[in-house]
């Protein structure tokens, strides 16, 4: 390993900190801490890189309204899987906790249309949502 000096602009002072601290409390240095971070972080990234390209994804980008029904009957034919919707998607009123169970995650650049009484369910599977959410 090289020794060379490496500066880092905006690094945040507390959070370094609490690096020092803890470099000191194991008996490392700040280094070897920093290094296993960085490592660690690198692996996720690449392991997130794995598994977003073996992702079972279901595009829309017309309208389409699906039921609980269709959410298990893909989810028997492929597994878990995302929702993407470009266009006019419509949660029908029947799905509940089970259905959404179905889905790896919505990804919503259009418009998506939910239950009311589900509507927080469906925000915590919604990883992006860029568009629409409308409650009927």
């Amino acid at each position: 390993m090289a020794s060379n000096t490496v500066l880092i602009r905006g690094l945040d002072r507390d959070l370094y900190n609490k690096v020092v601290a803890r470099s000191k409390e194991q008996g490392k240095n700040v280094a070897h801490l920093m290094n296993e971070a960085m490592q660690e972080y690198v692996k996720r990234l690449d392991g997130e890189k794995h598994e977003a390209s073996n992702e079972k994804k279901i595009a829309i980008s017309g309208s389409v309204a699906i039921s609980k029904a269709d959410l298990v009957g893909i989810h028997g034919e492929v597994g878990k899987f995302i929702l993407e919707n470009s266009g006019d998607l419509t949660l029908e009123d029947d799905i509940d906790r089970e259905a959404l169970q179905c889905l790896s995650g919505i990804r919503n650049t259009g418009r998506l249309k939910v239950p009311r009484d589900i509507h927080h369910l469906t925000l915590l599977k919604a990883g992006h949502i860029h568009g629409e959410i409308e409650k009927y």
